[in-house]
């Protein structure tokens, strides 16, 4: 099949990105021929692509596609409009993002959500949407227990918090932090930071592919929502500190999350859902 992936931005190591990521190389895995537009690509995740092609918003119009998956709502509608596809699916990464509302057109044929309450969001924007869950793809050969046990030499007791430390995850940082003065814990983030931290329990360490070192050295991991920071310590055997926030960053839930039959997260799997 020849398939067309869309995002916004593919540069960097954070969630929708690496989503297209996996998603790219578990279809071209399978067979199929890749491409991917988005307005922004450059490294470091375009050097990391490999047999995947980024045509142009021009380029896109001429060729015609089996299958079109976009992300980011309105913005990217507006250059995929007009791409010649069999078949049209919206991917919807947040409830509480401006930029993920559903695109609303006929033309659209398969609306899916990356968590179930993604797939109640869309349905309540669109209550005639063909919608279904399919999760976020992970490379199992990455992130497993074997290979994330935390090492012996590291004796503190660590929270990861890794993911884009933006304005939904200001306040659960917060949270650790004092949390962390009770109960004598470290919390160290992995990511792009927008805020100045400091603090005697934490440490921050900039975004990179490499990210399975520190779920060496960690605990329990913690983050948002049901996503790929939350799956990630899932798989690799941590315990779950899930944060439900709104969409201004305000902590509506704290729980421990866990999840059954580990293997719909494969990105082989994801894939296989889409093919259906």
């Amino acid at each position: 099949m020849n398939i067309l992936l869309s995002c916004l931005s593919y540069r960097e190591y954070t969630g929708s990105e690496i989503y297209f990521y996996e998603l790219s190389t578990a279809l071209r895995s399978a067979g199929h021929n890749v491409s991917i537009f988005s307005p922004f690509v450059d490294g470091p995740l375009q050097n990391r692509t490999t047999g995947i092609t980024f045509p142009n918003k021009d380029e896109i119009k001429k060729e015609t596609y089996d299958m079109v998956l976009f992300s980011h709502g309105q913005v990217i509608w507006e250059y995929l409009k007009d791409v010649k596809t069999n078949k049209l699916i919206n991917i919807i990464h947040s409830e509480v993002i401006d930029l993920e509302e559903p695109v609303d057109t006929p033309k659209v044929s398969l609306y899916v959500g990356i968590r179930p309450s993604i797939v109640e969001f869309i349905k309540s924007k669109i209550p005639t949407a063909n919608v279904k869950l399919i999760y976020n793809p992970f490379d199992l050969t990455r992130f497993n227990p074997q290979r994330c046990k935390k090492k012996k030499s590291v004796k503190d007791k660590i929270v990861l918090f890794p993911g884009s430390l933006d304005y939904l995850r200001y306040n659960p940082l917060k949270y650790l932090l004092d949390l962390s003065e009770k109960q004598n814990f470290k919390v160290m983030h992995v990511g792009r930071s927008d805020y100045s931290t400091v603090h005697p329990n934490f440490a921050t360490i900039e975004p990179t592919w490499n990210v399975e070192k520190y779920y060496k050295q960690c605990d329990i991991v913690s983050g948002i929502f049901l996503g790929r920071t939350s799956i990630e310590g899932l798989l690799c055997g941590k315990k779950v500190l899930q944060f439900d926030v709104d969409n201004k960053g305000t902590i509506k839930k704290v729980y421990w999350h866990t999840e059954e039959k580990l293997d719909k997260f494969d990105k082989h799997n994801v894939t296989k859902e889409f093919l259906q």
